[in-house]
């Protein structure tokens, strides 16, 4: 297996048991017993991440999931943008789209927790899973390609990796 594929598949990996205790922590908690403790670890460990708010959180079996909607949808946005990676990409070339994609990509998030936090308006479920995924599910096509350009970096000569700047 080539670098940049190991690479992607260790990145693959890490979202997958990243995403995984988001999911698990209401299943487990809605088993109650020594199962819901193992969700109170998972909880207490996205408490410093993320706020949490009952309100403002997906439910599965009556309890929130271990992070709020908007968190929710980035990170299972970036798990799907990274499974979806190599569909749109090639791993075995680095291809870094302009930076401005990002900043587009994350602006409406940021509008929207702005105007919020003003108390312009009241966010509602449906921008803030929205905002999320978009800027969730265009991160992997950035932290992919830096992931393996600095692998490959350590590891190879320059020359043998293709390293480029497109659109995605």
């Amino acid at each position: 297996m080539t670098r940049p594929r190991l690479t992607y598949l260790v990145i693959v990996l890490g979202t997958l048991l990243w995403c995984a205790p988001i999911l698990l922590a209401p299943v487990l908690a809605a088993a109650g017993g020594i199962p819901a403790r193992a969700a109170s670890f998972m909880y207490k460990f996205f408490q410093p991440l993320c706020h949490q708010i009952d309100s403002r959180s997906f439910h599965l079996f009556g309890e929130p999931f271990a992070v709020c909607i908007r968190c929710s949808a980035i990170y299972l946005a970036f798990l799907a943008g990274t499974l979806l990676y190599p569909l749109i990409r090639s791993v075995d070339r680095a291809v870094v789209p302009d930076r401005w994609l990002l900043l587009v990509a994350a602006l409406p998030m940021f509008l929207d927790v702005f105007a919020n936090t003003l108390g312009l308006y009241e966010s509602t479920t449906f921008i803030r899973t929205l905002t999320g995924a978009v800027l969730g599910g265009i991160l992997p096509f950035y932290i992919v390609p830096a992931a393996i350009q600095a692998i490959v970096g350590l590891t190879m000569s320059p020359d043998t990796l293709s390293i480029e700047r497109k659109e995605p």
